[in-house]
């Protein structure tokens, strides 16, 4: 991430720090922390934004992003609830898909016709 903006590392380590935190719950004591992924999400969207339309994308940003996705979606079976492991997942392979198509969160309007 050298050269990058001050904003941009700021968000990158916030979203690592958090992310960090909710896959670690997960992992070790089978439980979400939601609100370590509420703080991650929220810095996703913003990695997102940032790297809206961008040609050459941070490969740490994408590593983590995957990693955390699979290890979401690994622990699924053996988390005490599924359902918001399964979303979890969702939401981080949905601000990876986001990222390598040069969009952010903000393209998708519910309910509105999507262009490209």
């Amino acid at each position: 991430m050298d050269g990058e903006s001050p904003e941009f590392e700021h968000t990158a380590n916030e979203m690592s720090r958090h992310l960090f935190d909710a896959v670690n719950q997960i992992q070790e004591l089978k439980e979400l922390r939601t609100d370590a992924f509420a703080k991650a999400e929220v810095h996703m969207r913003e990695m997102a934004r940032l790297l809206k339309g961008r040609e050459q994308l941070p490969r740490s940003v994408l590593k983590q992003l995957h990693m955390a996705a699979g290890i979401f979606e690994n622990e699924t079976p053996y988390a005490k609830d599924e359902v918001a492991t399964v979303a979890m997942a969702n939401a981080v392979r949905t601000t990876l898909g986001f990222i390598l198509w040069g969009q952010c969160h903000d393209d998708c309007t519910s309910g509105a016709p999507r262009i490209v």
